[in-house]
């Protein structure tokens, strides 16, 4: 087999050419990963932002709070609901006394209506 030799200028030309491809190459790589710091400094920056509007101006986690939050809601929810029952039985007594009053009163008047004839 024989060597394929190639004239100089060709030579030139290809090394000319992979040098000029080699360069663009690394002129994109160069823009990419400038590109992906500059999406990483943005995250970077609203992951900040996010972490301030969370973070707490004291010692407790979030998390923590807003669990003890929850359980005192609980509480409070729990306590009305007995309020609730204890006014309905309050409601129930006043028309069973409303009824007891009333019948007293025609009893009165029946009684008064018959002593005074």
């Amino acid at each position: 087999m024989t060597a394929l030799a190639l004239d100089s200028s060709v030579q030139v030309a290809l090394i000319t050419t992979g040098g000029t491809l080699g360069v663009a190459l690394v002129g994109v790589l160069v823009e990419l990963v400038r590109r992906q710091g500059n999406a990483l400094s943005e995250v970077a920056e609203n992951v900040q932002v996010a972490r301030d509007h969370v973070a707490n101006t004291h010692a407790t986690n979030l998390r923590d709070d807003i669990d003890s939050l929850m359980y005192r809601l609980d509480r409070v929810m729990d306590a009305q609901e007995v309020h609730s029952r204890e006014l309905a039985a309050l409601r129930q007594d006043m028309q069973i006394e409303r009824r007891e009053r009333l019948a007293v009163s025609e009893r009165l008047d029946d009684h008064m209506a018959a002593n005074a004839a």
